[in-house]
């Protein structure tokens, strides 16, 4: 018997309404979140994808109970996000990226001293928890020193702190690396895998397509408010053609059709690069090599430059993205 999920949601919609123009008498209404429906089971880290106003923060804000939903429904650790968050926020976390949530005047020992009173810390195991964090993210040497000295880096990771200060169960990181140089962010990462092997479930929105493929066991792409796949990322793979992509420049317009038809093509892309046409073609098995494409266009392209590559998880996002924006 399956494990019972640790988020799911039903037809979760989100409308926000605002009014404009001269007097504000026009009213303008965007639908952020269209429907989503998703399921993340406990244990794993389960990673968000989708282009700036796709919805990935706004649906992030309502599972960590920061916003109700128009109308849908969100269970989070079995318990409805609208109609009782007082008996969630105590167990889950929330580290949001950037500058805000942080009192820059006082030390980080300080800041973790208030979110721990405010997490309901007994006293008597208060300072242990905070030395405890502190080590794990690596900022025991600078924790008595305020918070405006730090690094963007480093305010991330006080950020990390204070978001797994109270033990919680399930983790919501929202853009957790955005900024951070190459060192910081694989530190980050390295924590997030960390926590999972102590049972924390993650939740992870992110734009960078390595670290998606890196650190998640399955993802859902988001966007226009609505979710257009999700799986793991070999399925996702599969779902726009397969393992194996194949590039091709340099060749005539009219030779496209010729390509479309090669064995074990399972997708195939044009766009412009350039003055050149470029051609992506995707494949599920062993038969469409660089070497056949060659093949099938001859020698008679002076120009012509073919690479054959993994098709990694940022193929996948762009094609999907494109096609529901198409």
């Amino acid at each position: 018997m399956p494990p019972d999920p640790v988020i799911e949601t039903r037809g979760i919609r989100r409308v926000f309404e605002s009014r404009k123009g001269f007097l504000f008498t026009e009213k303008t209404r965007t639908e952020a979140l269209r429907g989503v429906d998703l399921r993340v089971d406990p244990g794993e880290i389960f990673g968000l994808l989708g282009p700036n106003g796709a919805g990935k923060t706004t649906l992030t804000k309502i599972l960590s109970t920061l916003l109700l939903p128009t109308s849908g429904e969100a269970h989070v650790l079995g318990i409805d996000v609208a109609r009782d968050p007082q008996a969630l926020r105590p167990r889950i976390g929330l580290v949001l990226g950037g500058e805000r949530g942080l009192y820059n005047r006082i030390s980080a020992r300080e800041n973790l001293r208030y979110f721990a009173d405010l997490f309901g810390l007994p006293a008597s195991l208060r300072d242990r928890r905070i030395q405890e964090v502190l080590d794990r993210v690596g900022l025991t040497e600078a924790a008595d020193r305020r918070v405006e000295e730090y690094s963007r880096g480093m305010k991330q990771k006080l950020h990390l702190a204070r978001g797994i200060l109270h033990r919680p169960e399930l983790l919501f990181l929202d853009e957790p690396t955005i900024g951070l140089d190459p060192k910081s962010a694989r530190e980050t990462r390295k924590l997030v895998r960390s926590l999972v092997s102590d049972g924390v479930t993650i939740f992870l929105t992110t734009h960078y397509m390595f670290e998606a493929e890196e650190l998640c066991q399955r993802l859902a792409i988001l966007s226009k408010g609505k979710i257009v796949a999700r799986d793991t990322v070999a399925g996702l793979r599969r779902l726009v053609g397969g393992d194996t992509t194949v590039e091709a420049y340099g060749f005539e317009d009219s030779e496209i059709d010729r390509l479309r038809h090669l064995p074990g093509v399972g997708r195939i892309l044009t766009e412009e690069f350039g003055p050149r046409l470029r051609l992506t073609l995707r494949s599920s098995g062993s038969e469409l090599t660089a070497e056949s494409v060659r093949a099938a266009l001859g020698s008679a392209h002076p120009d012509l430059m073919v690479r054959e590559r993994r098709t990694v998880l940022e193929d996948v996002y762009l094609d999907l993205v494109e096609e529901e924006a198409a």
